[in-house]
């Protein structure tokens, strides 16, 4: 008997996310490891460790690139906004307000 267990982020390394964005945006692991900033095979080595989380193939080889599954094109989408939630949230607590903040600057 298989049992299914639900995934939560606390299991997931975020780093994969952003791999998977790139991938299904670029529709080329190796386009997708030149804009990340990384090698063809760590790009690979990361979606294969999400393959296995989602338990998915996530993308099929095609000419060219790679092609999502249905579950990565639903996925996307998701995985979209909450990466910019989070670069939203991010941002957010770096801005800088001189009325409230306890420093002290002499000019």
């Amino acid at each position: 008997l298989s049992t299914m267990h639900p995934m939560h982020v606390r299991d997931l390394d975020l780093n994969l996310l952003h791999v998977f964005a790139a991938v299904h945006a670029a529709r080329s692991v190796s386009r997708a490891a030149e804009s990340l900033g990384l090698s063809q095979p760590a790009v690979s080595h990361a979606l294969t460790r999400l393959r296995l989380l989602l338990h998915d193939p996530l993308f099929v080889r095609v000419t060219g690139g790679v092609k999502p599954t249905p579950r990565a094109d639903a996925l996307a989408r998701q995985v979209e906004q909450a990466l910019r939630l989070l670069d939203a949230a991010l941002l957010e607590s770096e801005r800088f307000d001189a009325a409230n903040s306890p420093r002290s600057f002499a000019v």
